[in-house]
């Protein structure tokens, strides 16, 4: 089963994400995994083959949400990455599809649109479009 690893440095998004997700996660349609800054994140992911999309929030200590998905499409281009952040100018934007982001989530999170993005960006790990 595919996980997701979701990277935020406040403790309540981890329980509402569990709270908003308790049916798909007992379904074992995924795997939830949290990490409360980059470093421990990047360890995570390192360390779990079987990660296949990484949320993260953009302002965290240690190592802001960027730099993390940058490091992590490093290590491994076929994981998708996601960003949340309350920060929805555009400059913020670019900067997160410059280092390969798969889409990204303005807070506050609407679960809804958070759940199909997950949706996605799992199919497309599950089934890459052809290289060209």
């Amino acid at each position: 089963m595919e996980k997701i690893l979701l990277v935020d440095d406040e403790p309540d998004v981890e329980f509402l994400v569990r709270q908003k997700f308790r049916k798909e996660i007992s379904a074992g349609v995924f795997d939830l995994l949290f990490a409360y800054n980059g470093l421990d994140a990047l360890e995570l992911v390192q360390a779990d083959p079987h990660i296949a999309v990484v949320i993260s929030d953009i302002n965290m200590p240690g190592m802001d949400g960027l730099v993390l998905l940058q490091k992590v499409k490093a290590f491994n281009p076929a994981i998708r990455t996601i960003v949340i952040s309350a920060y929805g100018d555009v400059k913020t934007f670019r900067e997160a599809m410059n280092v390969g982001v798969f889409d990204f989530i303005i807070k506050p999170i609407d679960f809804q649109d958070l759940g199909a993005t997950m949706n996605r960006a799992l199919a497309l790990y599950r089934s890459p479009p052809p290289i060209v």
